[in-house]
């Protein structure tokens, strides 16, 4: 299987804006951007408590086509699905295809 057949998956890209909020300060929103297709793969597991409850985080890689603009603090959709991205690398080394580090909380 070619790597452009493994991006099956349709992910939705947003961006972090900041809005007025009209009392002097500013409000964070985040604002879609693109559709992409993407290949998921989840490759750790953290557990532990946060607000007193129990959580897990689990680190996803993320490959999409590049060119792209996705930049860390930017996070992608799958469904109801959320990944916040932390890192952008080359994933072949010649600029076709970018890899995105990204954590997805569950509560």
């Amino acid at each position: 299987m070619s790597a452009i057949a493994a991006l099956r998956q349709r992910l939705t890209h947003q961006t972090c804006v900041d809005l007025a909020d009209g009392a002097g300060g500013t409000s964070h929103a985040f604002l879609s951007v693109e559709q992409m297709w993407g290949a998921v793969e989840t490759v750790a597991t953290e557990f532990g408590v946060s607000e007193e409850r129990p959580r897990a985080a689990h680190g996803v890689r993320i490959t999409v086509r590049a060119p792209h603009t996705i930049a860390p603090g930017d996070r992608l959709l799958l469904g109801a699905r959320v990944f916040q991205v932390e890192a952008v690398t080359d994933a072949d080394g010649r600029g076709r295809f970018s890899r995105c580090h990204c954590r997805e909380e569950q509560p």
